[in-house]
C-alpha cells in the first residue's frame, strides 16, 4: 500500500493545487444549478431548450479546451524547467489555436444552430416526423446570444488554463467566483424581470452568462498584466515561434484536438439517443447532470492536479517521482470519489424536488443519478489516466483511450438500444456508462507500462 499513499507533504501539495480549481468549479457548477433551477421554474420545455443549446456549446468549450492543452502540455513542462523564452512560444501557440477555433465554431454555430437544436427535439408522443416547437424556440433563443460570446470564453480559457499550468489556481478560481456573482444576480433579473427589468426568460440566462463572462475576462487580464505574468512579457511585439517549436507542438495537439471534438461530438451523440425516447428523458437527463456536476467537481479538480504535478515533474527531468506521484493520485482519487459517489446517492432522492418537473421526470432524474453514483470511483480513475497520459505528451494513445473508446463502444450501445428496441431508459443509460469499467482495465495496462513518463521540454525535437 505504501506505494499508493503519499507523505504529509505531498498531500499539502495536491490539496494546495486542486483545492482552488474544486472552489472555482464548485462555485460555477452550483450556479450553474441555480441557472437551472431558476429556467426550470418557467416549464419543462424551457429546461430541455436550454440543456440542448448547453450541450452543442459544450462541444465547442471542450474543442477550446482540447486546442489549448497541446500548448499546456509544453507550457506545463517548460515552466517545470524553467525555460521562459519557449514557454512564451508555446503561449503564442496558443493564441493562434484560440483564434482558429473561434473563428470556426461560431462560422458553423450561426449557419446550423437551429437545426441542430430540432434534431434533439423530438416530442413525447413519439410520432415519427414530429417535434418540440417550444423546445426549438428556447433552444434557438438561448443559443443565438451565446454565439457571440464565444471570442471572450476563447481568451478566458486561454489565460485561465495558462495560470493553471504554471500553479498559479488561485487566480482563475478568483476571476470565476466574480463571474458567479455577477451571473447570480443578473440571472435572477433578467429571467423574471425583477427590479424594474424585462422579463427575458432564457433570453435573460444567456445575456447574464456573456455579462459573467466579460467580468471574468477583465479580472484574468488585470491580474495577468499588473502582475506581469511571464506569459504576457513581450509575447506581441516579436510574435516569433521557431518553425521546429510549431510543428512539434501542432503534432501533440491536432491529436488532442481531434480527442476532445470527438469525445464531446459522441456526448452529444449520446444525448441524442436518449432523447429518442422524448423531451421528458432530456429533462431528467438535465436534472440529473446539473446535480452530478456538482460532485463531478472533485475529480475534475483532482485530473487537472494530476496533469499539473505529472507535467511540472516531467519537465524537470524527475521522472521516477513522477511515476511514484501517478499512483499516489490515482488512488487518492479513486478513495475521494468513493465517498463522494455515497453523497450523491443519498441527496438523489431529493435535489429533483427543486425542479417545476412532473414526478415521473423527477423520478427518473433520480434513477440516473443512483447510476452515477455507483460509477463515480469509476469516472475518476479514468480521468485521472487520461491526464497523466496526456502530461507525457501520449496524445495518440489519449485518442484511443477517450474518444475512439467513445466511439467504438459507447456511442453505438446508445444508439441501438435506445431507438432499435423498447430496453427501458435507465438500463440504456447503465449499459452504456457501464462500459467504463473495461476502459479503466484498460487504462491499468497503459499506466503500468510506464511510456508516458517523457520529458518533452529537452527532447521536443525527437518526438
Amino acid at each position: 500500500m505504501r506505494k499508493f499513499i503519499g507523505s504529509k507533504s505531498f498531500y499539502r501539495e495536491v490539496i494546495a493545487i486542486i483545492l482552488p480549481i474544486m472552489i472555482q468549479q464548485g462555485i460555477t457548477t452550483f450556479v450553474g444549478l441555480l441557472d437551472n433551477i431558476m429556467v426550470g421554474q418557467l416549464n419543462g420545455d424551457a429546461i430541455s431548450g436550454v440543456a440542448i443549446a448547453n450541450q452543442i456549446m459544450f462541444i465547442v468549450n471542450i474543442c477550446f479546451i482540447g486546442g489549448l492543452a497541446g500548448p499546456g502540455i509544453f507550457v506545463s513542462q517548460y515552466f517545470g524547467a524553467k525555460d521562459e523564452n519557449s514557454l512564451k512560444e508555446a503561449f503564442r501557440v496558443k493564441v493562434i489555436l484560440t483564434i482558429f477555433v473561434t473563428i470556426v465554431s461560431m462560422s458553423l454555430l450561426i449557419v446550423f444552430k437551429e437545426p441542430l437544436i430540432r434534431a434533439f427535439a423530438k416530442s413525447d408522443s413519439g410520432a415519427s416526423g414530429v417535434y418540440n416547437e417550444r423546445v426549438i424556440k428556447y433552444g434557438v433563443d438561448y443559443l443565438s446570444i451565446l454565439i457571440f460570446s464565444l471570442p471572450i470564453f476563447g481568451v478566458i480559457q486561454l489565460f485561465a488554463s495558462t495560470f493553471r499550468e504554471i500553479k498559479e489556481t488561485k487566480v482563475p478560481m478568483f476571476a470565476g467566483i466574480v463571474a458567479v456573482v455577477v451571473n447570480m444576480t443578473f440571472n435572477a433579473v433578467l429571467i423574471f424581470g425583477y427590479l424594474g427589468f424585462p422579463k427575458l426568460e432564457v433570453r435573460g440566462a444567456a445575456i447574464a452568462t456573456v455579462i459573467a463572462r466579460v467580468f471574468e475576462l477583465g479580472v484574468l487580464l488585470y491580474i495577468a498584466y499588473s502582475r506581469k505574468m511571464v506569459f504576457t512579457q513581450d509575447i506581441y511585439k516579436k510574435f516569433k515561434i521557431s518553425k521546429q517549436r510549431f510543428k512539434t507542438i501542432l503534432k501533440k495537439t491536432i491529436p488532442l484536438l481531434t480527442n476532445e471534438l470527438l469525445w464531446s461530438s459522441s456526448t452529444t451523440v449520446i444525448l441524442f439517443a436518449y432523447s429518442q425516447r422524448g423531451t421528458s428523458v432530456v429533462e431528467a437527463f438535465t436534472i440529473s447532470n446539473t446535480v452530478a456536476n456538482l460532485f463531478f467537481i472533485i475529480f475534475g479538480a483532482l485530473a487537472t492536479g494530476i496533469s499539473v504535478m505529472v507535467g511540472n515533474e516531467l519537465g524537470a527531468n524527475q521522472i521516477e517521482l513522477a511515476k511514484d506521484n501517478a499512483y499516489k493520485l490515482l488512488f487518492f482519487a479513486l478513495v475521494t470519489c468513493l465517498s463522494f459517489g455515497v453523497i450523491l446517492a443519498v441527496i438523489a432522492p431529493f435535489a429533483p424536488l427543486l425542479y417545476n418537473v412532473s414526478a415521473a421526470v423527477r423520478w427518473q432524474a433520480t434513477q440516473f443519478m443512483w447510476v452515477v453514483a455507483a460509477l463515480m470511483w469509476v469516472f475518476a480513475f479514468n480521468a485521472g489516466i487520461f491526464f497523466i497520459l496526456r502530461a507525457g505528451g501520449m496524445v495518440i494513445i489519449t485518442f484511443v483511450f477517450d474518444a475512439l473508446f467513445a466511439w467504438v463502444i459507447a456511442v453505438p450501445i446508445a444508439l441501438i438500444l435506445s431507438i432499435y428496441t423498447d430496453i427501458p431508459i435507465l438500463l440504456v443509460y447503465a449499459i452504456v456508462e457501464g462500459v467504463s469499467l473495461f476502459k479503466a482495465l484498460f487504462g491499468i495496462h497503459l499506466i503500468k507500462d510506464g511510456k508516458w513518463a517523457r520529458n518533452l521540454a529537452t527532447h521536443e525535437l525527437t518526438i
